[in-house]
């Protein structure tokens, strides 16, 4: 009988998958510092940390990110739209999400009453 651990898939099968594609430049995005200044959010910062190679752009996964220093909010963001020119998808800036003044959705109705509370107790006094 074959046993269970001949049937799970291990970590090493996993890495031994054929590597990602690596696109071609094009014409809009020539380079690494046009890709990281057209997506935004300060990453055109970054490209001396990849050192202007294109080969470097689409291989460093999120752990070779991590190990030149980059913060994780501008990993992730890098690694996805890495992957949306992988998939031929336009690369277009992202921008960040504001938070209202109110604060979250959760404790919206929270703060909000407070405020109102707030407002009522300084125009009494």
């Amino acid at each position: 009988m074959l046993s269970r651990r001949f049937l799970t898939t291990s970590s090493l099968l996993l890495r031994s998958q054929p590597a990602k594609r690596i696109p071609s430049p094009t014409q809009e995005i020539p380079d690494v510092q046009t890709f990281l200044n057209r997506i935004g959010r300060k990453c055109g910062e970054l490209t001396e940390t990849f050192e202007n190679n294109w080969k470097n752009l689409f291989t460093w996964d999120g752990q070779a990110l991590k190990d030149k220093g980059i913060n994780v909010q501008q990993r992730r963001y890098i690694l996805h739209q890495v992957e949306r020119m992988r998939q031929n998808q336009p690369v277009l800036e992202l921008k960040q999400g504001k938070k209202s003044f109110f604060g979250g959705e959760r404790k919206r109705r929270e703060t909000v009453a407070k405020w109102r509370a707030q407002q009522r107790n300084e125009g009494n006094a």
